[in-house]
């Protein structure tokens, strides 16, 4: 072992240890001290003051000579938690539900013309065809990280998908015969749905609300028929006036901005895709109904509008699982307790989700004194809704492709048995709605059970 000459000291070791007390109770090896000395101007001269030939038999000694103490690092801050506070986050998400469901009371207001079978068929069309174009566009804008290039995002999508929904409104009324009536529910529906999301995406809930009272209140209110029309008349205006507020982008904006690119729209597809899947899944005896293969179950519309009005709740789920995700992935100490965290939270959050779900959608059965025998549309859309929603919890951890494929062959083995068995449209929905929460339960809480899907 090679003997460390030490000359008579002249400065004190002490001093300097505790001057560099905070790098020294930090540094992991004694090349970080020797860095640090070198910083600080302390070179091999320097430390023969010391009593020591070298800078590095100097870093030595202090390293050895102190207690590591790191300090804790900043913890980072959770993309999924806005910090508003839990009662003002819990107001938003259920008024985000209540604006998902109030937009039913306007089929209420048009009950006379559904009565004709061709205008049911048409404005159902109608709609499914509208998601997909409502939810690209979203998806899109919420991809900017910009708000001015959010609204842009949304005006050009009112600009574009309006006329084109207006466009295959009008062709699918013309195809089924529908009357001029009905075809101006249809185009007024694709409005509403594209215009409602450029508010909702842009925050303005309070201000689509005030929009929807005056043909929500008409229509409770069981107003005459011309009070009505002037009421939803009011809404409709009101909903436009919002859609240009919130999609208003200055024009030096615009100009310096630019179009959105083909591999922007690409990245969007499998969201747009969902929406015209997951439009199919819950519209599915209706369709079928109108094809011949029997009326759907009374309680289907009911059902299906407190299924809209649970997306709120949905939003809760999604937002509170990826916030509890990201919070484990930092307290937990080992990948088995991770996975074993994540995956209890993701059933405690599905579990209070369909105890919310079955609330909404009996208490929507009971309201329209519906007959014993909804229970099988009750317990097919609550699952088709848990499906739904598991669904988006893959999407929002990057896992499009297994959701929408997933639901895609789901629709499509209904539709193969509905049209070479001719069962029950319904019974074949709720075999689909159990098959396909199984699938993505089973699936889902294996995949994201992973800390790779959380990042």
């Amino acid at each position: 072992m090679t003997e460390v000459l030490v000359r008579p000291l002249t400065r004190d070791v002490g001093e300097l240890a505790e001057k560099m007390a905070d790098l020294l109770a930090s540094a992991v090896d004694v090349l970080e001290v020797t860095a640090g000395l070198e910083a600080e101007g302390i070179g091999d001269r320097a430390a023969r003051l010391y009593g020591y030939d070298d800078v590095f038999l100097l870093a030595e000694r202090l390293y050895e000579g102190s207690v590591r103490r790191p300090s804790r690092a900043k913890k980072a801050a959770n993309p999924w938690v806005n910090g508003t506070g839990v009662l003002h986050d819990a107001g938003r998400y259920a008024l985000r539900g209540l604006l998902f469901g109030l937009p039913g009371a306007g089929y209420l207001a048009v009950h006379g013309l559904l009565g004709q079978r061709s205008a049911g068929l048409v404005l159902t069309l109608s709609l499914v065809l509208c998601w997909p174009v409502s939810q690209g566009v979203a998806a899109l804008a919420y991809s900017r990280r910009e708000f001015e290039d959010t609204k842009r995002v949304l005006r050009l999508g009112l600009v574009y998908g309006l006329p084109f929904m207006i466009v295959v409104s009008v062709g699918i009324g013309f195809w089924h015969g529908a009357s001029a009536a009905v075809v101006v529910v249809a185009c007024a529906q694709s409005f509403y749905l594209l215009s409602a999301s450029a508010a909702l995406v842009t925050g303005g809930e309070l201000l689509l609300l005030l929009a929807l009272l005056p043909g929500v209140v008409a229509t409770f209110a069981g107003l005459p028929g011309q009070l009505l029309i002037v009421g939803w008349a009011v809404t409709g205006l009101g909903v436009l006036l919002i859609a240009v507020d919130r999609t208003r982008v200055p024009k030096a904006h615009r100009t310096a901005n630019g179009g959105i690119s083909w591999i922007a729209v690409w990245t969007i597809t499998p969201n747009a895709l969902f929406g015209l899947v997951a439009g199919g899944l819950l519209t599915f005896t209706i369709v079928s109904a109108y094809g011949g293969y029997g009326a759907p179950p009374e309680a289907t519309s009911a059902a299906m509008v407190a299924l809209s009005a649970s997306m709120g709740p949905a939003e809760w789920v999604l937002y509170a699982f990826r916030a509890r995700g990201h919070e484990l992935l930092v307290a937990s100490r080992s990948v088995r307790e991770f996975r074993f965290r994540v995956r209890l939270t993701l059933i405690d959050l599905m579990g209070r989700f369909m105890a919310a779900l079955a609330v909404l959608i009996g208490g929507a059965i009971v309201v329209a004194d519906l007959p014993d025998s909804s229970i099988g549309p009750f317990v097919c859309y609550l699952l088709l809704g848990g499906a739904l929603v598991i669904a988006l919890m893959l999407q929002s951890c990057g896992r499009n492709a297994v959701s929408l494929g997933v639901c895609a062959a789901t629709l499509a083995l209904e539709a193969g048995v509905l049209l070479v068995a001719r069962p029950d449209p319904s019974k074949v929905q709720l075999t689909g709605a159990v098959v396909l929460f199984t699938v993505l339960l089973v699936h889902t809480v294996t995949v994201l059970g992973r800390a790779t899907a959380h990042r």
